[in-house]
């Protein structure tokens, strides 16, 4: 394919996920799933072969078994913490591991040859959890940027996915989309109005939920359990346990635990088409005597569902949160979507119908349904008008005429911390944000805590469920300031007045001042992605 000196109009969307990702581009009216080698989906896993070998995919999965320590998965559960290893004499954070995905997927678009791209594709709208918070929205983008990629939006993956459902049947409907995926499971409800062509697609999300540690990992975690305590009954050795002293070496337990979690893996898969399946492992591992120990179990669908049941009743614990917090009933859900490959086990649509009384939509593959909705909305988008002229025009027919607009929710309780490390909420999680009502706005008025204080810190913090204390694991600080030039005065003689304004642009702005003196007030704007 001959590359111009110009940019693609394509706008890729990217479903950047934590066992697999996908990449789409919106093409004569419908989204177009890039191959990536023999399938439509890119294992996210990334191997480092030598300081200028590095393997994605395919490849870099099959390393797992035969070199853990230098490979790389479920990155995505990394990204916007302070995780980092050295390979080859080079640190590498998340983003710098998912950027490695990104460039891979980047890469197969530029290979590909069913369609011209009118240019080096740069733009993308790529997906995230709607659990992500700030950190791992930046550390996200972020690796877009290392991967060559102007993100034109981070759209979150249930939204994405009730795009492609909403775009496709065309009618006006209440959709529930339940995302379990690889690592994370996320809850979304949307309200979807007037889709037709030509005209506008409007998407209202009404509530949204999630878990950011709880997916198919999970669940294979929960059968490789199973299987390890068999094991550990007729071999003596754990897998799980590279402390004590069993006559193994820690990196062959690591190679076993692997292994166990392929095989585990295959096994979920097997078990969501038929009843029973068979793990087998041979020549697992060899302890102190030279003795080789093999793993041989049957797991039965009533044995792997009643082992993963508890994870999948979180989910629906989950489910029934945002139902509450859209205020619906079940009688209000027109469909439920099914995202994620983990979802496609029997337990997890009997559960959903047993609470909600309706199947499960089971029309639209769950693997790749987040980047086609991503290539639909980067469609409806457009290439940012800055970029135009760096752009060469797209043909008509691979043009999306009807415009989609979004209206969210605030989509975690904003606040401040007060004396005594503890969290006072300003704005309430789940209030609309919509074309009539863009911004929200909330005000509390404080006293000075303290004798003769010339200065305020005022430390924001969000969090996804209420807290008593900023130190809580849900609480995460988003921005700091001051005001400054307070008089001196005992304490509890001035009052300040803190207002929090929330955009549609997903902008946090908080502004203080002086009871009686607006001269003396200060402002920060927290730009969320």
């Amino acid at each position: 394919m001959a590359i111009t000196e110009k940019n693609s109009p394509y706008i890729l969307g990217i479903d950047l996920g934590t066992s697999n990702s996908a990449v789409s581009i919106y093409r004569k009216g419908k989204p177009f799933m890039i191959k990536l080698g023999k399938e439509h989906t890119l294992p996210s896993v990334v191997s480092f072969r030598s300081e200028d070998n590095i393997q994605v995919g395919e490849t870099a999965k099959s390393r797992i078994l035969i070199d853990p320590e230098n490979t790389v998965s479920f990155i995505k559960r990394e990204m916007g913490t302070e995780w980092s290893r050295e390979f080859f004499g080079e640190v590498y954070r998340p983003q710098d591991i998912s950027a490695e995905i990104l460039s891979k997927l980047r890469e197969y678009v530029i290979n590909q040859e069913e369609i011209d791209l009118k240019g080096t594709p740069v733009y993308s709208v790529i997906c995230v959890p709607a659990n992500f918070d700030d950190n791992k929205k930046r550390a996200t983008r972020e690796a877009a940027e290392l991967a060559g990629l102007n993100v034109t939006y981070l759209l979150e993956e249930p939204v994405a996915a009730a795009i492609a459902y909403g775009m496709e049947v065309g009618r006006n409907q209440t959709i529930m989309v339940y995302d379990l995926g690889g690592g994370t499971f996320d809850v979304s409800i949307l309200k979807v109005d007037s889709v037709s062509e030509d005209s506008q697609a409007e998407f209202s999300i009404l509530a949204k939920e999630g878990d950011p540690q709880l997916g198919g990992y999970d669940i294979d975690q929960a059968i490789m359990k199973l299987v390890n305590d068999d094991f550990k009954e007729k071999s003596k050795i754990d897998i799980f346990d590279l402390v004590a002293d069993q006559g193994v070496s820690a990196t062959d337990l690591l190679t076993a635990q692997q292994q166990l979690q392929e095989a585990c893996e295959q096994a979920k898969k097997e078990l969501s088409e038929v009843d029973f399946a068979a793990i087998e492992i041979s020549n697992l591992i060899k302890d102190e005597f030279g003795n080789i120990h093999n793993v041989e179990y049957e797991l039965t669908r009533d044995d792997f569902e009643a082992v993963i049941e508890p994870l999948i009743d979180q989910t629906m614990h989950t489910m029934k949160k945002a139902l509450e917090n859209a205020k619906l009933t079940t009688n209000d859900i027109s469909r439920v979507i099914l995202v994620g490959g983990s979802s496609r086990i029997p337990l997890v649509s009997s559960k959903i119908k047993e609470i909600l009384n309706k199947e499960p939509y089971s029309n639209i593959d769950p693997d790749t349904v987040v980047s086609q909705g991503a290539a639909v909305f980067g469609a409806s988008l457009g290439v940012p008008t800055d970029k135009l002229e760096e752009t060469n025009e797209s043909d008509s027919e691979d043009q999306l005429n009807t415009e989609i607009e979004m209206n969210n929710i605030v989509t975690h309780h904003l606040g401040i911390e007060i004396r005594g490390g503890r969290f006072n909420q300003i704005i309430e999680k789940g209030i609309e944000l919509t074309k009539d009502q863009p911004v929200v706005s909330s005000e509390k008025i404080y006293s000075t805590p303290e004798d003769n204080m010339t200065e305020m810190r005022i430390t924001v913090f969000q969090t996804p469920e209420l807290v008593e204390s900023v130190c809580d694991e849900k609480s995460v600080c988003i921005g700091e300031f001051f005001l400054t030039g307070i008089p001196p005065a005992p304490k509890g003689k001035h009052r300040i007045h803190v207002n929090f304004t929330v955009n549609q642009q997903n902008e946090v702005i908080v502004s203080a001042r002086l009871d009686g003196d607006e001269s003396i007030s200060s402002e920060i704007t927290i730009k969320r992605d």
